[in-house]
């Protein structure tokens, strides 16, 4: 990038303003290409079906929130989003913590075996996007000025580039810009999507809106706490174990002291260990299922079947996605060979039974937290009927401060 160089003339070419500048000239690329219509699609008649649909078709709920619109566009080349690549990294990651083969290749192997498994998510990527563009190509079937085979075998040619071109520029940004180029892609469509909207107009002649205001910063506190929460095991080295038995002093300020120091070295557990994954998973498979229950004509009684299976799919998942990549028998082993043991619990099996004892409350608890929060929004929404409420979707909500969280995070060395 020519522009980065004589914008921020000097030696080194990873200085934190630099990565800034790449990482937003590569979301402008993604940008623009929202703007351009795919083929063959009579654009106008879907924007009147979209607008009757939005807040009652998951499809499109999902497909907006992973890929966005553009004015007029509501269908480009980059439609399916980032959805290709964060279901072929999912998989991929799963099936790391399950084969061995493949966990050597991320954990003996070093860089080589990381290309290999970032080779296998683009293999799969593109698997992903083959399948989900021949799907949405049939669920619009009836938007296309042609339905024959050749000008729907070329949309979803676009439809499957557009989205590499997005892996693409997501790996970019992982190298060379601030990181986390999947996370900034979602966050950047749903806040975009919030901002076409026009929210902030529409909440002036609301007489609700300050009420609104206040239960929509309680519910970002809740995603908030959700997202830092912690449990903290305390736990005590042999060599504090040593001092203990040594010095018997009874001191006020002695207990204190020692209380503090095994606190701050103690085991620190994220309640909530699978982040956003959970509500990223359970949205991608939720238009599926509606589909389903759709076709068997439920009436009202399909809507709370879909709520259900949406909530059992997020408890389901964050437990699953826990259970799988915080392995107690690794950390019980990483304990032993730094000689330090869980306080009350014996080191081997006991610590092993411990900690997991541990990841099957906090796993169902992180989930089950998540889902009162939807609950809870659902059923404020319902009693209010305001403006504010019904324009944002609190699963959006959700992932953009989950992402907010994790980029400051992760991009701390900035400030």
């Amino acid at each position: 990038m020519e522009l980065v160089k004589k914008s921020f003339p000097g030696k080194s070419q990873n200085t934190p303003a630099r990565k800034i500048l790449y990482t937003l000239i590569l979301l402008s690329l993604f940008r623009f290409g929202t703007t351009i219509p795919l083929a063959g699609i009579d654009q106008e008649a879907l924007k009147r079906s979209f607008l009757q649909m939005e807040n009652r078709n998951s499809i499109l709920q999902i497909l907006n929130m992973y890929s966005s619109t553009s004015g007029n566009t509501l269908l480009s080349p980059f439609s399916l989003g980032i959805i290709p690549y964060i279901n072929a990294s999912i998989l991929v990651d799963l099936l790391t913590a399950l084969i061995p083969s493949l966990e050597k290749l991320q954990s003996e192997e070093g860089e080589a075996g990381r290309r290999k498994l970032a080779f296998y998510k683009k293999l799969l990527s593109f698997l992903f996007a083959a399948v989900q563009s021949g799907f949405l190509i049939f669920y619009l079937k009836a938007y296309f000025y042609e339905t024959n085979l050749f000008p729907l075998i070329v949309t979803g040619a676009e439809l499957v580039t557009g989205s590499m071109i997005i892996i693409w520029i997501t790996n970019l940004i992982e190298s060379k810009g601030i990181g986390n180029g999947t996370s900034i892609i979602i966050f950047t469509n749903i806040v975009t999507t919030l901002l076409s909207k026009n929210i902030f107009q529409g909440i002036q002649t609301d007489p609700l809106a300050l009420l609104e205001v206040a239960i929509l910063t309680v519910f970002i506190g809740l995603i908030c706490l959700s997202q830092i929460a912690r449990m903290n095991i305390q736990v005590v080295s042999a060599r504090q174990l040593a001092f203990l038995e040594k010095n018997k002093k009874t001191k006020k300020e002695m207990d204190l002291e020692t209380t503090f120091q095994l606190r701050e070295s103690g085991l620190s557990i994220r309640l909530n260990q699978a982040g956003i994954f959970p509500i990223i998973i359970a949205s991608n498979l939720l238009p599926f299922f509606s589909i389903l229950t759709g076709s068997l004509n439920l009436g009202e009684s399909g809507k709370w079947i879909n709520s259900l299976f949406y909530y059992l799919a997020i408890i389901g998942f964050n437990y699953f996605y826990t259970l799988v990549f915080w392995d107690p028998e690794k950390i019980s082993e990483q304990l032993r060979k730094a000689s330090v043991s869980i306080v009350n619990v014996t080191p081997g099996k006991a610590t092993i039974s411990y900690l997991n004892n541990v990841v099957r409350s906090t796993s169902l608890f992180g989930g089950i937290f998540l889902c009162f929060i939807l609950l809870f929004y659902d059923f404020a929404k319902q009693i209010l009927n305001a403006y504010l409420l019904n324009q944002i979707n609190i699963s959006s909500l959700i992932i953009a401060v989950g992402v907010a969280y994790e980029l400051q995070k992760n991009c701390s060395f900035f400030i």
